[in-house]
């Protein structure tokens, strides 16, 4: 059994690393120095670029040994969607392919399709407006730990075949791997190489990145930092049909070379790929940016920026580029937690007002009944929404898919804001008055949602200090743990080689998931003291008891 199998992207009411306005950032040492501090386990790498100039850092739990810090290999999960992108671009550049063909035309003509997905364009799949899931529906990994092993090409057809889209593409941007898994076995069919072979002859062999590789040798095995999930040490990630999803790995030394290739355009074929690429081919709403052919493409201070992260079961990357400016940085953690875009937003974000400030905007009352009227369900897309809530206290709450709640306070209009982010949702009514739609506002994005009849949760909102009693590990099986921590007033739960993702209460010391069907009660001892957690989905209930500290490593 694969417990907890997420299919949803990282989504957060924050501003993206991309789309941060104002403040110039803290120098990236300082921001991952002082993040590397709070992990478990494994440290950061980074690179920042100016120009032909490189500087290197590391910090954080990195094996004591010789390799020098910018050789050191990491898997970079979805930065391998860039080089799936820029061989897209060739292939069309070559006129071996065109952006608008459909995927029908390079699959196998006995392959039997749904007339919707045979008509999926490549540029669908290459800015994820395919309305393909996150992951296959026969994606049953034999090895949770190792989840993309083994999925097969034969295994990939008989997904398509299978698929009944809700509606043709081009649909709104959702993050899709098993997309990118797709174009990549594509590239193959249309260039007649295996990916690792395309990638190696078409960018990495020409610029030189001897250590961007998907099967490492002997002496780039040595290099490889360990991976971990929180405090456990994980497996590797390995690929096979979806190879052109995630399955690179790199050093910060070949992608600051990458990304210098990339900016100066020296390389002639790469640079006319790199233009067809970087072009913004569809809206992302849900990031707040647009997208090229895989890159995500977002403004800060009046210059574009660039940008791709990437997250495997014990891994996450980053890579930024800002051209207008020359510089560039890359990122590198051998952990599944923090993410470094959030860090590096976070090291951009200007220093929260004191208190006094942060509460001098005033709110305007409203009574309670008017209020539920914003309570609902609101869609982005196929598989993002706002949900709006209230409180025991009558307070808006809302959350975005894969967030925890945020109190909301009224400014009139049928507008809402947030005080521990710079967020405003404006709500829509039609002509009878009922409320329709909203729209949230934030780093000068709007990200419009409609309300949907779905059925508003009833939940409880415990007090920060309640929720800390169910802090701790939780042994659900053979290096299989839940880490339960509470920040704030809300819960997350992380299970090995999986993100945290907040739960949120619907009775006493029960809590459900949102992004997957799934639900924790807590047990507790005679003493009231929390003793075990039970998870419950698929119709089973499996007991993890708490890991005591003297037994934790």
């Amino acid at each position: 059994m694969n417990p907890l199998r997420f299919t949803v992207a990282s989504l957060l009411i924050v501003a993206s690393a991309a789309s941060l306005p104002g403040a110039e950032a803290r120098p990236v040492a300082a921001a991952f120095t002082a993040a590397a501090a709070k992990i478990p386990a494994g440290g950061f790498v980074w690179a920042e670029i100016e120009g032909a100039t490189v500087a290197f850092g590391q910090a954080g739990k990195l094996p004591a040994d010789a390799v020098p810090a910018e050789r050191r290999l990491f898997e970079i999960g979805s930065i391998t969607k860039l080089f799936t992108g820029l061989l897209l671009a060739q292939a069309v550049l070559e006129n071996k392919a065109a952006l608008d063909d459909s995927i029908a035309k390079h699959l196998p003509a006995d392959l039997k399709l749904d007339p919707a997905v045979a008509a999926i364009t490549l540029v669908q799949l290459a800015t994820h407006t395919s309305g393909l899931p996150s992951l296959p529906a026969n994606f049953a990994p034999a090895d949770p730990a190792d989840p993309y092993a083994g999925y097969t090409a034969a295994q990939l057809h008989a997904a398509l075949a299978a698929f009944r889209p809700a509606a043709p593409a081009p649909q709104p941007a959702a993050y899709s791997n098993l997309g990118f898994g797709l174009l990549g076995h594509l590239l193959e069919r249309i260039f007649g190489r295996p990916y690792a072979d395309l990638v190696a002859a078409r960018i990495t062999g020409p610029l030189g990145l001897k250590d961007t590789v998907i099967v490492p040798d002997a002496d780039q095995q040595r290099r490889f930092a360990p991976a971990h999930s929180g405090t456990m040490a994980v497996k590797p990630w390995t690929f096979d049909a979806l190879a052109g999803a995630g399955a690179l790995r790199s050093t910060a030394a070949d992608l600051a070379k990458f990304a210098q290739a990339l900016m100066s355009g020296e390389n002639p074929q790469l640079a006319a790929a790199w233009a067809l690429a970087r072009r913004p081919h569809a809206s992302f709403a849900s990031r707040q940016a647009d997208i090229g052919l895989a890159v995500f493409i977002g403004r800060r201070d009046g210059r574009t920026i660039y940008n791709h992260g990437g997250g495997t079961g014990g891994f996450r990357s980053l890579l930024e580029l800002d051209p207008a400016a020359g510089r560039a940085v890359v990122v590198l953690l051998n952990n599944d937690d923090p993410d470094p875009a959030a860090v590096r937003a976070a090291g951009r974000r200007p220093a929260p007002p004191p208190a006094a400030q942060a509460d001098a905007r005033p709110e305007k009352i409203i009574p309670r009944e008017q209020v539920a009227a914003f309570a609902g369900i609101f869609a982005i897309d196929e598989r993002t929404r706002f949900t709006f809530v209230l409180d025991d206290a009558g307070r808006l709450r809302g959350r975005l898919t894969g967030q925890g709640f945020l109190p909301l306070y009224h400014a009139g209009d049928d507008r809402f804001f947030a005080r521990s982010v710079a967020a405003e949702f404006q709500f829509a009514r039609d002509a009878a008055g009922a409320v329709t739609g909203v729209a949230l506002h934030q780093n000068g994005n709007t990200v419009p949602a409609k309300r949907t009849p779905a059925a508003v949760p009833v939940l409880l909102f415990p007090s920060a200090a309640k929720l800390r009693d169910y802090a701790g590990r939780f042994t659900l099986a053979p290096g299989a743990v839940f880490e339960v921590s509470a920040r704030g007033d809300t819960l997350l739960v992380k299970l090995t080689g999986q993100p945290a993702l907040p739960v949120h209460c619907e009775a006493p010391d029960r809590f459900v998931y949102e992004v997957v069907p799934a639900a924790l009660t807590f047990e507790r001892n005679p003493a009231g003291r929390v003793s075990a957690v039970v998870l419950h989905q698929n119709g089973r209930d499996q007991r993890a008891p708490r890991l005591e500290p003297s037994a934790q490593p």
